[in-house]
């Protein structure tokens, strides 16, 4: 196939369709792209499309673009109207019922005329959900970011009367003779150095990441067993683990902190479930958007269990400081946990329905955060 550069209203993107799938940016775009000849054939499709539409190109190139969403013919006339006239068309929350699917598919569509003399179109696909997905998670940031910075500043306030009460408490120990009287400032002692402890948990990560290869299920199986290990009452953890998975480059001390807190939050949550399990997972997780970058790739573990589950109305707050469930928690165990995560350039995630909750670490490959 001849070179063709596809232009698009809202951008110019250069692609070189061929007989093998060029390996440039379209390979790495988040958006499914597809090109059709004037006839209706599917002439080449990026990586995207084919996790999208969950087919390899390899099987439908050259086949009537139709076959791929069979019960849309809406789409098929759109892109006939397109070829025909050479204006763009855009479609918003069209239904697409993919192979081996019994769920529909809605998707946003825009099809484009390619400036070629043979009546090419180019076709992007994107879930519809996607657009407001990110502009709730850039809200939800916002919204965290703002939270930990008022937590931070009210720690570092804290910090210094801390220090004051507690050399105050030591200085009068020293003066008191009765041990009834010492057994007072040693309590004040105490209470003050858990504060403290608090304090710093407040002030978050001290460092910053220094972030090297790693294989990620190293650290998933420290965890494992020191979790395992810590308890005694019948919780299962359970493994399930993509050997393939390549080296992830990130800090091997902080997302073990990471992990540490999702599997002990986990483990929490099943205090009173009857056969409770904790299942560690992971997988590749293909062309996600964190921060607002495409990802083509990335690791993406998960830290499942089957508790009660965590409220709607919770699960917005969760990962924000001092929130918690439960009444003897301080809720910072999930806030740092993001923290971590996303310094170290990944996102952390939770959904959540009665007898299945999973925590989602992603983390891009082939780069350092």
């Amino acid at each position: 196939m001849q070179r063709t550069k596809l232009v698009h209203d809202v951008g110019v993107n250069s692609l070189m369709p061929n007989n093998e799938r060029p390996q440039g940016l379209a390979d790495h775009l988040a958006t499914a792209v597809l090109v059709v000849t004037a006839g209706g054939e599917l002439a080449w499709m990026n990586a995207a499309a084919e996790v999208l539409l969950g087919v390899s190109a390899r099987q439908v190139t050259g086949l009537a673009s139709e076959r791929l969403w069979p019960e849309t013919p809406e789409l098929t006339l759109a892109i006939r109207e397109v070829a025909a006239s050479g204006q763009a068309m855009t479609l918003r929350e069209i239904s697409l019922k993919l192979k081996n699917q019994t769920e529909l598919l809605s998707v946003d569509c825009v099809i484009s005329a390619l400036p070629s003399p043979d009546g090419q179109a180019v076709i992007e696909l994107q879930p519809s959900h996607r657009d407001r997905a990110l502009v709730r998670e850039a809200e939800r940031n916002t919204q965290q970011r703002l939270a930990q910075r008022m937590v931070h500043n009210l720690a570092h306030e804290l910090r210094n009367p801390l220090a004051g009460l507690r050399g105050a408490a030591q200085l009068l120990e020293r003066k008191l003779d009765e041990p009834d009287l010492q057994e007072y400032t040693r309590v004040i002692i105490g209470e003050a150095d858990r504060l403290g402890t608090l304090v710093t948990q407040l002030l978050g990560p001290q460092r910053p990441p220094r972030p090297q290869p790693i294989n990620l299920h190293r650290p998933l199986e420290h965890v494992r067993r020191l979790v395992a290990a810590e308890q005694d009452d019948g919780i299962r953890i359970e493994r399930d683990y993509d050997p393939s998975l390549p080296q992830v480059v990130v800090d091997h001390d902080q997302l073990i902190q990471a992990l540490l807190n999702l599997v002990r939050n986990a483990a929490q949550a099943l205090a009173d479930t009857p056969d409770g399990r904790i299942r560690l997972r992971s997988r590749i997780a293909h062309n996600l958007v964190i921060g607002g970058a495409s990802h083509r790739q990335c690791a993406r573990i998960s830290v499942i269990d089957n508790g009660p589950g965590i409220a709607p109305d919770q699960l917005e707050r969760i990962f924000f400081p001092m929130v918690s469930g439960h009444p003897q928690r301080t809720g910072l165990g999930l806030a740092i946990a993001r923290s971590l995560v996303s310094a170290n350039g990944g996102r952390l995630d939770c959904i959540s329905r009665p007898g299945r909750t999973e925590f989602l670490i992603d983390l891009p490959l082939g780069s350092a955060p």
